[in-house]
């Protein structure tokens, strides 16, 4: 047999109705308003945390000038990607006229999606003759991807870095980012002089212009995040309403308030 919830006194076949014959408390709904209650004040929570969340998110963007001109300038590097980054010159030779590349990240992309062949790279590798040099080109763009997969991560990071170490963190990410380039730079200029010497007077390379501007580029981004570092932003949490607070203690505290006015 069925038990009432509030005071456990056993029910008989003939108590069908939903008040207890004990206690005289409506068994249906016993209860009922405790846990509407503890739903309530769990949406509540959740609630906050999504508005500290929501909070810091728009200080960390749009706060401030410093804020707003940090998510600026971490776009503008990406402008530096599409100069001459590097440049191949190939003199004529037998079926092959004589041409110039100019190296970008559009060139870099339509040559990965144009002539990327896994096992054409690994016979490269192997070569005897350009494995070196082509080991050299492939890690100068590995590099080069790994500084713009840096510069992504570092405006992503403009939204949520509000903290002085958010924003000392961010100034790492771009120092990555600027040592990934000179890594470019480094192992593309072995690439140039190791093809060089393969093949004297038929290719040679050199580093572009466009690599230095985008070196550049991240300069501004450090600096202002340094500023944030020292000077942290300064979240405005907004305040709200406790519900938890019963409804009569309200219309009391309100009631109370105009008597006073």
């Amino acid at each position: 047999m069925a038990n009432c919830p509030k005071c456990n006194a056993k029910l008989k076949i003939t108590d069908w109705r939903p008040e207890c014959p004990k206690c005289g408390v409506n068994m249906v709904y016993y209860g009922m308003e405790e846990g509407l209650l503890k739903d309530a004040e769990k949406a509540e929570a959740e609630h906050a945390r999504f508005q500290k969340g929501l909070d810091r998110f728009k200080a960390s963007s749009i706060g401030g000038k410093r804020q707003i001109a940090r998510l600026i300038l971490a776009v503008i590097p990406v402008a530096g990607l599409f100069l001459p980054l590097a440049n191949l010159a190939l003199s004529e030779a037998p079926y092959m006229a004589a041409k110039g590349i100019s190296v970008n990240i559009l060139t870099v992309v339509d040559f990965f999606m144009k002539y990327f062949d896994v096992n054409g790279l690994l016979g490269v590798i192997d070569s005897s003759v350009v494995g070196t040099p082509f080991i050299l080109f492939a890690a100068s763009i590995i590099c080069l991807v790994l500084s713009v997969v840096m510069g992504i991560l570092n405006f992503a990071r403009c939204f949520c870095s509000s903290k002085a170490k958010s924003c000392k963190n961010n100034v790492v990410v771009s120092v990555i980012s600027v040592l990934m380039l000179v890594a470019s730079c480094v192992t593309f200029s072995l690439f140039a002089s190791g093809i060089n010497a393969v093949f004297p007077s038929m290719i040679s390379g050199g580093i572009g212009f466009g690599i230095f501007v985008t070196m550049a580029l991240h300069i501004p981004v450090i600096a202002v995040n340094l500023s944030c570092a020292r000077k942290p932003i300064v979240v405005k949490y907004t305040e709200l309403p406790d519900y938890s607070k019963p409804a009569e203690a309200t219309e009391e505290k309100a009631e109370e308030t105009v008597a006073a006015d």
